[in-house]
């Protein structure tokens, strides 16, 4: 690659978004370029996993509290006191599915289309959410956990943030991953100990974390 294609490809990207590639390489352009090559591709590694747990845990809450409610669409129930952020979410979802779909979409539709925000928030303080939802509901989607809901609550918004940074196209490079994958796996093993097997034996991201000084040497290529 010349350096006016280098320099034309950081144009691409933005002077401002490639500057922390190439402050961490220590103005080495090739380095950063190669760098922001790997931060995709270990981005893309932990897509899989964050996927996976975000479905597995949203299934489970919408089990545990649609047989709380003995009703499907459990959020609109008179006995369920969201926050307000809680109930723009829900009519937030709801009036996009009416715009897509008019009124026959479904209560799995609206578990897919509810945001993971929403999801975390019912383990927080809300209004009374202990009793209305963790007590009764949702502290048995995590098998073997034994520690206390807010100390949970914390740990699932640590990966809705790690989350939000891979979805919004920010760089990751810079976190201590080999942590944030056990921690996902940790979480994952609660809400479905098969698939936190399943992403031990198979996921990409332990190969991409193990490939990173050889990417930043050139001795591997990079992938795109």
């Amino acid at each position: 690659m010349t350096e006016d294609e280098a320099k034309r490809i950081v144009d691409a990207i933005s002077v401002e978004r490639f500057q922390p590639f190439l402050d961490e390489c220590g103005g080495d352009l090739s380095m950063a370029l190669r760098l922001y090559c790997w931060d995709g591709e270990i981005s893309r590694a932990f897509l899989g996993v964050l996927r996976d747990f975000e479905v597995a845990m949203r299934n489970s809450f919408h089990a545990k509290l649609s047989g709380r409610y003995s009703r499907t669409d459990w959020w609109d129930s008179p006995r369920v006191q969201l926050t307000g952020t809680g109930r723009e979410q829900v009519r937030s979802a709801q009036l996009a599915l009416h715009r897509e779909y008019g009124a026959g979409y479904t209560a799995d539709d609206m578990v897919a289309k509810l945001t993971l925000g929403f999801w975390v928030g019912l383990t927080g303080r809300g209004l009374n959410y202990e009793m209305q939802f963790w007590n009764p509901a949702l502290r048995h989607s995590f098998r073997g956990y034994q520690g206390r809901r807010g100390a949970l609550q914390q740990q699932l918004d640590y990966v809705r943030k790690f989350r939000n940074r891979i979805g919004h196209h920010e760089r990751i490079c810079h976190r201590h991953l080999a942590q944030d994958f056990d921690t996902l796996l940790r979480l994952m093993q609660y809400v479905s100990p098969e698939k936190a097997s399943l992403h031990r034996q198979h996921s990409q991201v332990p190969a991409v974390l193990a490939r990173k000084a050889s990417v930043l040497s050139g001795q591997e290529p990079v992938r795109v």
